[in-house]
């Protein structure tokens, strides 16, 4: 037997069960499980089954696998950003964790596609080791894939000094790089973009 929670906040119930959190549903939902809705903010269920804890459960999940769906539509996203869209949205971790995995066994999800995808975005406009780290502040452990990333620098046929030749004619193309004043703003500017001193210095000099 299961103890079910509903408490309003807004047009929603956030949805517990024996205390655990799921979620948030609106009145509507109730209705269209067959379930009366809360007649007050805060209130208790007990139900003799758990069969309308399933559906309302099912019908949460259904929502963050659908969500997750949709960002993953539009880009590549490692599991890490998935989940924080998905908390954001109030989803629990139980049901997250669970459209995770699913995700992941779909092949919805894959960190190998995702660090290839990232370093083509930025290949040319962000140094190599920049690169991991953002990918490393997402989530996924960018020394596993150095192997995908090795393959995306070659493909593309780039190397940092490319880049940086790049960056510097976009930004200071009509400006003199033998000036003092404009050389420091170029280092300032070139080591944003992750590259080291003596990376930037060596192709300077």
């Amino acid at each position: 037997m299961n103890t079910v929670r509903s408490k309003k906040k807004g047009k929603q119930y956030k949805i517990y069960v024996n205390d655990i959190y799921l979620g948030s549903i609106f009145k509507a939902d109730f209705e269209r499980l067959g379930i009366d809705a809360p007649e007050s903010d805060d209130e208790f269920y007990t139900f003799d089954s758990d069969s309308e804890v399933c559906a309302i459960r099912d019908l949460i999940y259904d929502r963050a696998y659908q969500k997750s769906i949709g960002y993953l539509a539009t880009a590549e996203y490692p599991a890490g950003v998935i989940k924080n869209k998905l908390y954001m949205k109030g989803f629990s971790e139980t049901i997250v964790e669970d459209v995770i995995a699913v995700l992941y066994e779909s092949k919805y999800l894959d960190d190998g596609r995702f660090v290839e995808s990232y370093t083509r975005t930025y290949i040319r406009s962000k140094s190599r080791s920049l690169i991991e780290r953002e990918i490393q502040s997402r989530g996924v452990e960018a020394s596993d894939y150095r192997h995908i990333i090795d393959n995306v620098y070659s493909d593309e046929g780039v190397t940092e000094d490319d880049v940086i030749k790049d960056l510097l004619e976009k930004k200071y193309k009509n400006l003199d790089l033998n000036d003092i004043r404009i050389k420091r703003r170029a280092i300032a500017f070139l080591s944003r973009h992750g590259f080291t001193y003596d990376k930037i210095n060596n192709y300077l000099t």
